[in-house]
């Protein structure tokens, strides 16, 4: 056996880079509960820590496809750090085996699912010190020499290939790459998380940390010319490029709401102009969270499938109506968009959808033919894992408000749920905010195209963070909602993102902006 690559040098006592190292996250939390069970004692905290960091250490030197799976995870930023969370990724494929099977094979089924039990926001950090380039970009997965760190409470502890090779004073930084077991803990999961049918997500205890939700600016959809505000359109005429000029798309939204062109450079806030949900996209994965109220005496309940085998001994079989009757409950979902402009209370729109509006059920139909002996018998049977999601056009778009940028910020988060009854709980979450520096505007009049830099400013501030354009300022915002409500992911606008991509007049279509929680999309009009 080869020990770690180590010297008395490799050690520097930075307090401040260990916090980092070991800990996913020192920010403010949110005054919210997580609902994962009462925590376990320290000690067998501790205990089964140490254990997953042993097994872990085996299969990172024995397995080059671990090391990679582990720096190709992290790479995601999830939760904007470089952290992989066993929960997400347990049942991830390397190879033909999963990451918790290969894990198995280094310990038991009995040992992993103790640590499971007791550590449920289990995580594996990569680590990340600039100031020796130790960066998971540059990890080298060739090289099996790279060791996993547990943080104990009264040391730190250093396991290569199954052996603690070391153990250090807390507060000590190695100074090449380490695998570092932890709690994630910018991430609350959700209730029934132990539920093998529920999908694996998470929630965040910041939008601050949401990685996963937050709009790449990639994701496009095309509609009809007829689905489109004729504003946005005709902002189309002005700000159609994807460049950094003065006809960048990124700037329709000044053309929308102020008449700023090019050409003209000013002008006062249009009060006839609204923003509205117009398209979502549910994914047909979250069926299993959803569907989790289920009462089959009453129809305010979630939607279920109550039948997911129907038969007809007939020459005719079902319709899709017909199908739809038998196989469901009845009942609509209710989806809750929780818009947040400033620090006030957020504006609450809702989306009430049935099973048949936002999937395709792609029904498996097998038919028997009679015979002399025996009838015609059609057989039907659905299953939630073969649904496609739908493109749905709302008939009665969700009015979002316009967007004053003189008196709201550049950013909006939108909050979405499927609502659920029960218990009402005040919840207080930390959000930041961009604002405009109030040198783009004469009164409601905005005289800049874009953002333009403010000077001697500093009174603007106001406790914020000031750049040349912007200033930037957190707070906590509280809202009223049912705790048995199922979180389907969060999402951040700006004021500068496109609204169209482009507008042909030859295919009657457009292409809009959309922002996607993978769990909902959705695309947004102007008019």
């Amino acid at each position: 056996m080869t020990a770690p690559k180590v010297s008395n040098g490799f050690f520097l006592t930075l307090s401040l880079l260990m916090g980092l190292l070991l800990i996913s996250c020192s920010e403010d939390e949110f005054f919210e509960k997580n609902i994962t069970g009462k925590a376990l004692n320290t000690s067998i905290k501790e205990e089964n820590m140490t254990k997953f960091a042993r097994v872990l250490s085996k299969a990172v030197y024995e397995r080059k496809d671990v090391r990679a799976f582990l720096k190709q995870e992290s790479l995601k930023q999830f939760d904007k750090n470089y952290d992989v969370l066993y929960y997400l990724v347990k049942d991830e494929m390397i190879g033909e085996e999963s990451f918790r099977d290969i894990l198995i094979s280094y310990s038991s089924v009995e040992d992993l699912e103790k640590i499971e039990r007791s550590i449920p926001l289990l995580n594996i950090y990569v680590s990340k010190i600039e100031f020796f380039d130790v960066l998971p970009e540059n990890l080298d997965t060739d090289d099996t020499e790279i060791p996993v760190i547990v943080s104990k409470k009264s040391e730190n502890a250093l396991f290569f290939n199954g052996i603690e090779e070391l153990s250090f004073e807390k507060g000590e930084v190695p100074n090449f790459h380490v695998f570092v077991v932890n709690e994630n803990s910018r991430v609350i999961l959700p209730e029934n998380s132990h539920s093998i049918r529920s999908r694996r997500r998470v929630r965040f205890r910041s939008p601050a940390f949401d990685g996963m939700d937050t709009n790449t600016g990639e994701d496009k959809l095309s509609v009809g010319l007829d689905d489109v505000g004729q504003k946005a359109i005709e902002s189309f005429k002005y700000f159609f490029k994807d460049d950094g000029s003065n006809s960048q798309k990124g700037f329709q939204r000044d053309f929308i709401y102020y008449g700023i062109t090019p050409e003209n450079r000013t002008g006062s806030l249009n009060y006839s102009v609204t923003e509205y949900i117009q398209f979502l996209e549910i994914d047909p994965k979250i069926y299993y969270d959803i569907s989790d109220q289920r009462n089959s005496e009453i129809y305010n309940g979630d939607p279920f499938i109550n039948n997911s085998g129907v038969k007809r001994k007939s020459r005719n079989g079902y319709s899709q109506a017909e199908l739809i009757d038998r196989m469901w409950s009845k009942g609509a979902y209710n989806f809750r968009f929780e818009i947040f402009y400033s620090f006030g209370s957020p504006m609450i729109v809702y989306a009430p959808l049935r099973p048949d509006q936002i999937w395709d059920f792609n029904i498996e139909h097998s038919y028997r033919h009679s015979t002399w002996f025996r009838k015609s018998k059609h057989t039907y049977k659905i299953d939630p894992s073969k649904f496609t999601s739908k493109r749905v056009v709302l008939p009665n778009p969700i009015t979002i408000g316009r967007w004053d940028i003189r008196n709201e910020s550049l950013t909006r988060y939108v909050k979405i749920y499927e609502e659920d009854e029960g218990l009402e709980q005040m919840h207080k979450e930390i959000y930041e905010m961009q604002y405009a520096h109030g040198a783009n505007f004469i009164g409601n009049t905005k005289i800049s195209l874009g953002l333009k830099e403010a000077v001697n400013s500093e009174t603007d501030v106001a406790g914020g963070v000031e750049s040349p354009t912007t200033i930037t300022k957190s707070g906590e915002i509280a809202v009223m909602r049912s705790i048995e409500s199922d979180y389907l992911g969060c999402i951040k606008m700006y004021f500068y993102d496109p609204v169209l991509h482009d507008v042909s007049a030859s295919t009657n279509s457009a292409v809009v902006h959309t922002y996607d929680t993978r769990s909902v999309k959705l695309g947004l009009v102007v008019k």
